[in-house]
Formats: structure tokens, C-alpha cells, sequence
């Protein structure tokens, strides 16, 4: 399992911390922009800085959890720079 604790509601740009919730079975966290790999982190805490870039552009931000064989154990996608649906 991994969930995102960082939302981002609002335009971003630059380098940001993102933090991320696991299972105890996780050994390592991918976070993707874009599905390009940015950065990763391998142990507790598990924040990840992330470079959004200079300019504003949308995109998929996803986290990809994996266990010590390396087999994928868990996945969260959020959107940036994109307007959030009406509640």
C-alpha cells in the first residue's frame, strides 16, 4: 500500500517535498513525473524531493511503492497544474 500525505491543490512549480505513506512491507518508493522516474527513497521518512520544473505544465505525479524482491506492491497517481473536479 502507499497513499500520498502531500496533495497538491494548487499551481506548482520548482522542488517540493512529497511525502508518502507505506505498508511495513515496502523497501523502496519511485516517484515518477510524467512516468519518468525523478527520484526515489529507500528508508524512513519516506519524503522525496521532486523538481516540478521552471514552467507551469499538468501532469501525473505517481508513486510506486516496492517490496525487498523488488516486485511492485502498491501505487498512487495524482494530478498537477489541472484544475480539481467541481464537488
Amino acid at each position: 500500500m502507499i497513499e500520498f500525505l502531500t496533495l497538491f491543490v494548487g499551481l506548482v512549480i520548482g522542488v517540493h517535498d512529497v511525502e508518502v505513506a507505506v505498508s511495513p512491507t515496502v523497501a523502496r518508493v519511485e516517484v515518477r513525473l510524467d512516468g519518468e522516474m525523478i527520484a526515489e527513497a529507500t528508508e524512513e521518512p519516506w519524503v522525496i524531493q521532486c523538481d516540478f520544473g521552471r514552467e507551469l505544465h499538468p501532469g501525473e505525479l505517481e508513486a510506486v511503492a516496492f517490496d525487498a524482491g523488488g516486485r511492485e506492491v502498491g501505487r498512487a497517481r495524482q494530478w498537477v497544474n489541472l484544475p480539481a473536479e467541481r464537488a
